[in-house]
């Protein structure tokens, strides 16, 4: 009888480590299982990374300036007529220049042409001119100079550098001053044989 007890107890021990062995099995396959699923329906995502805009440079146009070797202002006819000096000196235009064909200013100066017209109404002589005929003085600096118009002569279309203007006649042309650049107002003068002056002709140049 105890013999029999014995072996019911065994074979039930057998198919309960039996039925625990398959249950493992099936345990550990199922997991595996899974993970396999979950890898098939939901593939790893690769993120790829948005496209880098690299920025247009605008395109910027520089404007050169130039700095102009003239620099002028529009002058109204300006005309002295001096009952003693028996001249009529008309400024028809003021410039100042940084050179005059190949010739340049001393350092720190500038030329300031004069565009004039002389007309002689002097009923007994010729009006005999040179650069010391012409005066010019400058009010900012408080300097008097004369024309030194016969240096640069071969820069000019019409300079009036000597000369002669008969009686009764008119001569238009250019007259040369050596200024300060830093200068822009002046008083123009012209002296005649008798050192007698013409009024004094206000100009300004920017």
């Amino acid at each position: 009888m105890i013999m029999k007890n014995k072996f019911v107890i065994c074979s039930v021990c057998i198919i309960i480590l039996t039925a625990c062995i398959v249950s493992t099995g099936c345990t550990s396959t199922s997991p595996q299982g899974a993970a396999q699923t979950s890898a098939q329906t939901n593939p790893p995502t690769i993120t790829t990374p948005g496209q880098t805009l690299i920025p247009t440079t605008a395109q910027v146009t520089i404007a050169t300036t130039i700095t102009p070797t003239t620099t002028s202002t529009a002058i109204i006819s300006t005309t002295a007529t001096p009952i003693s000096s028996g001249l009529t000196v008309t400024l028809n235009s003021a410039v100042k220049k940084t050179s005059l064909g190949s010739f340049t200013p001393l350092p720190g100066n500038i030329f300031l042409v004069l565009d004039v017209t002389i007309q002689n109404n002097d009923k007994n002589n010729d009006f005999k001119y040179t650069d010391s005929s012409f005066s010019i003085y400058d009010t900012v600096n408080q300097k008097r100079g004369q024309a030194i118009t016969s240096k640069v002569a071969g820069g000019l279309n019409i300079p009036l550098a000597s000369g002669t203007i008969p009686l009764k006649s008119t001569k238009t042309g250019q007259i040369v001053f050596g200024v300060s650049d830093n200068s822009n107002s002046y008083k123009f003068a012209v002296v005649n044989s008798t050192s007698a002056i013409t009024p004094l002709i206000d100009i300004n140049v920017p």
